[in-house]
């Protein structure tokens, strides 16, 4: 250790202050890279900088050996500037696959051959280092080491099986980043692919690991190619008395207005199979990713039914059950729904089959005392029509503004235009509410065109409550809210 520091104090005693303005300067320069690397880490030039500041250090080290050192602890400085020149590579690496491919090219780099290189750039880097400082031949090493190489190759067979598979699934690309495939038994989104493992995301947010070997061998369905949007395929029963053209028309019209469903490639409607009991028609439609499938399924579904009640198709039933005949049961006993339905302003001047409709397409809702039935703040897309009962509106901080009886409506404005729920609504009361549904009101909107101008009062009426707005800032609201309102139901 003496030997060392007087090794060192000797050297340093014969240096010159002239001969360490390059180093400085090098030096400085290799700091304020740095600082800027650390302020602009992410951002695009954060790459960039990387590597100008690892060519610094090099330039540093470099700088050190000739003017100051003069080759003095010449494996030392060997050393730490293979490492600055390995960090510089995997920088320039950085920047090729970042800002060429991904903002440039808009491609996903291929992380595998990435890795492949900087490892060869350090294996290069450490084979110079060995000959050209130890004189280490390094190719009688590895001959000499053939029995070690078998022992590991067996021991490893299965990485490195792994790691050619990446390599080859890579080269022919089945399957990009973002693709929704199936493996085997597994459906998923590719999130990555190492070299030993890809990377699947479900549609239920799992992450599922697969080994690149496995998926070399088993049977992938890309559900993004040759075309992104994803094919969905949805049965639908209808009764065997109704003609299948009428049942076509009507499905046919719940695939147009979807706003899930592409237009191209255009839906199609067929009648699948003729049974018994029942007919069964076959819907084919596209939706935007595979990622929107059950959405997709879901609106259309939905469509059916509503469709279905609108132009009054019964669902088939199973001709096998024995079913009782009886009365049948009232929506609300004691209460007459239709009425409380057409006293509403929203619904006034619609025919009372229409009414009678609407009442059947929604839902009774029963809810106890104390019981929240809305929240400030919650997205929703129903209203609620008071059949029984209070319920009290309150502000934030609890603060109670209003109670509402029997024929009153609230949430009105969350069906309408989408807007989150402005305040908390609780029963006082054992109350009994009437929840009507977006695609139930879209379903008599519909048919009575003249409901738009009973939205158009409701919203001037809800602008007019706001004490601060004045007369031509209440129609620019008004008008803001019905511009919304279209969106939902005619975009």
């Amino acid at each position: 250790m003496d030997g060392v520091l007087s090794d060192i104090a000797s050297v340093w005693g014969r240096v010159e202050p002239g001969w360490l303005v390059w180093p400085a300067l090098w030096a400085v320069l290799a700091c304020v890279l740095y600082a800027l690397h650390l302020r602009l880490k992410s951002k695009g030039a954060a790459g960039i900088l990387a590597l100008c500041k690892w060519l610094a250090v090099f330039g540093m080290l470099r700088a050190l050996d000739a003017h100051v050192l003069h080759d003095a602890y010449g494996t030392i400085l060997l050393v730490l500037c293979g490492i600055a020149l390995w960090m510089a590579f995997r920088a320039l690496l950085s920047v090729y696959a970042n800002v060429y491919l991904g903002r440039i090219k808009h491609r996903p780099a291929n992380r595998i051959v990435l890795s492949l290189l900087s490892f060869f750039a350090a294996l290069a880097l450490v084979v110079y280092g060995l000959r050209s400082s130890f004189n280490v031949d390094v190719s009688a090493l590895l001959t000499s080491s053939a029995i070690l190489t078998a022992v590991i190759g067996f021991s490893l067979q299965d990485t490195i099986g792994s790691l050619f598979s990446g390599i080859l699934l890579q080269m022919e690309n089945p399957a990009a980043l973002g693709d929704w495939v199936r493996v085997g038994d597994i459906e998923g989104q590719v999130t990555g692919i190492s070299w030993r493992y890809t990377t699947l995301t479900t549609s239920s947010q799992e992450r599922a690991l697969i080994p690149n070997n496995t998926v070399a061998k088993e049977r992938i369905v890309n559900y993004s190619e040759p075309i992104p949007q994803a094919n969905v395929t949805v049965n639908v029963p209808a009764p065997v008395d109704v003609p299948p053209v009428v049942v076509k028309s009507a499905l046919e019209d719940v695939l147009r207005k979807a706003p899930l469903v592409v237009k191209n490639p255009a839906p199609s409607v067929r009648l699948a199979e003729i049974g018994l009991d029942q007919l069964t028609y076959r819907l084919s439609f596209y939706t935007h990713g595979f990622d929107g499938v059950a959405q997709a399924r879901n609106e259309v579904l939905s469509g059916v039914w509503y469709e279905f009640m609108r132009q009054r198709i019964d669902f088939p039933v199973n001709r096998r059950l024995v079913l009782t005949p009886g009365p049948k049961p009232a929506l609300c006993e004691g209460l007459d729904i239709a009425s409380l339905v057409g006293g509403v302003e929203l619904f006034k001047g619609m025919p009372v089959d229409e009414v009678e409709l609407l009442a059947r397409c929604s839902a009774i809702r029963v809810y106890a005392p104390e019981t929240r039935i809305v929240e400030r703040g919650q997205s929703g897309s129903t209203m609620f029509l008071i059949a029984s009962g209070r319920v009290a509106v309150s502000l934030e901080n609890g603060v109670e503004v209003a109670r509402l009886g029997p024929g009153d409506v609230f949430g009105e404005m969350a069906l309408l235009t989408g807007e989150p729920r402005t305040a908390d609504v609780t029963a006082v009361d054992p109350a009994t509410c009437l929840e009507i549904d977006r695609e139930a009101f879209r379903m008599v909107l519909e048919k009575n065109p003249a409901l738009l101008a009973n939205v158009h009062r409701v919203f001037e009426e809800r602008v007019s409550q706001q004490r601060d707005a004045n007369r031509r800032d209440s129609h620019e609201l008004a008008e803001g809210l019905f511009a919304c309102f279209r969106r939902i139901f005619f975009e």
